[in-house]
């Protein structure tokens, strides 16, 4: 007996309650449907419960306005789930009914408590959020391996963002895999939405140029955003010169030496996402590069407890103060060599501590 058939075996006689309008099928085996956690388009996915209290997801999707492609699509997505059934970084499928009297498809997976755009948004909620390289590490290394277990299959996800990441039992899977097409392309599954009308910030520009490019596969915003509290582009209000911007390879992208709550960005996590934000894709790192033991973000150097990030910008402010000690009068050399630069990071030490940034 399987898992599923286990979970909706039933448990006595049938109930007025079992006939509600809350109760629905999936194949003959009945769940009760709790609310709604999801919504985009024409589908809805909903918490239920089986007759054992096992919690799904259950995805419906109505079909009764949708065009033949649409439904290829559909099935599609169906195709790629059992495809990748087993992978551990992929929600998993337990059973689909395509019901075309109703002109409905149902699909009932495994239920993530929340996904990372709700963790983000609740850290972002907080009094005084701060950015915790810690956390960020944790997470970014969670997608990296979620987007090198797909591509083990040759599948190519098209659509990353935050809310395509949910959380289970602490562990990130990737969801949605809602597809117009899967197009074969080089060996691998390229998975295509065929509306790619909203917001752009997570989308590479070789994507917003050609349709048909081999969308970018890294997460390369969701970095920044952990980082910086927003995606890259996410400041330019109007979506036709935030476009313009993502594909203009001479508009800087600006890299703060702080992030979140003015804590400091360490120097190696500034290099990694310089390099996922490479607008040249070929020169852009792979997720199994980003895993590598060479990355400075999650294999950083350890330094000295004493020792302090430098910038330029941070450099420039201590020639500046130098410069300006040295108007009045020459400085001893005990000055120049002991007493201001102890006094200058002494400084600098208690504004980290105290959360004030360099």
């Amino acid at each position: 007996m399987s898992l599923l058939d286990a979970a909706t075996r039933p448990a006595g006689a049938a109930t007025a309650s079992s006939r509600s309008r809350n109760r629905v099928k999936v194949n003959g085996k009945i769940f009760t449907r709790l609310d709604c956690v999801g919504r985009g388009g024409s589908a809805r996915v909903y918490r239920v419960m089986a007759e054992n209290s096992t919690f799904y997801a259950l995805k419906k999707v109505n079909l009764e306005d949708a065009d033949e492609a649409a439904v290829q699509g559909f099935k599609g997505e169906i195709d790629l789930l059992e495809k990748l059934k087993g992978e551990e970084r992929v929600i998993r499928l337990y059973d689909y009914e395509m019901n075309d009297e109703k002109g409905v498809l149902s699909v009932l997976m495994e239920l993530g408590e929340l996904d990372m755009k709700k963790v983000l948004d609740i850290r972002n909620k907080n009094e005084q959020p701060k950015f915790d390289p810690t956390f960020v590490r944790y997470y970014w290394k969670e997608m990296l391996e979620c987007i090198q277990a797909i591509h083990h299959h040759d599948v190519v996800h098209s659509d990353l963002k935050p809310a395509n990441f949910v959380v289970v039992k602490g562990r990130l899977k990737l969801i949605d895999f809602g597809i117009a097409n899967a197009i074969e392309t080089d060996e691998t599954v390229n998975v295509h939405r065929e509306n790619q009308i909203g917001t752009p910030n997570y989308m590479s520009p070789e994507s917003l140029i050609d349709y048909n490019a081999k969308p970018d596969s890294r997460g390369r915003c969701i970095l920044y955003q952990l980082t910086y509290g927003r995606p890259p582009f996410d400041h330019i209000a109007l979506m036709l010169p935030r476009c313009q911007a993502i594909i203009n390879f001479n508009y800087a992208i600006d890299y703060p030496a702080v992030g979140v709550g003015n804590v400091p960005v360490p120097a190696g996590l500034i290099k990694t996402m310089k390099k996922c934000l490479e607008r040249d894709q070929f020169k852009r790192p792979t997720a199994t590069e980003l895993l590598s033991d060479n990355d400075p973000f999650l294999n950083p150097i350890d330094f000295d407890d004493s020792a302090l990030p430098i910038t330029e910008e941070l450099l420039g402010r201590i020639f500046l103060s130098v410069a300006a000690q040295m108007k009045n009068r020459t400085p001893t050399e005990m000055e120049l060599s002991k007493v201001w630069p102890q006094g200058y990071f002494d400084k600098l030490r208690r504004n980290l501590a105290e959360g004030k940034g360099m």
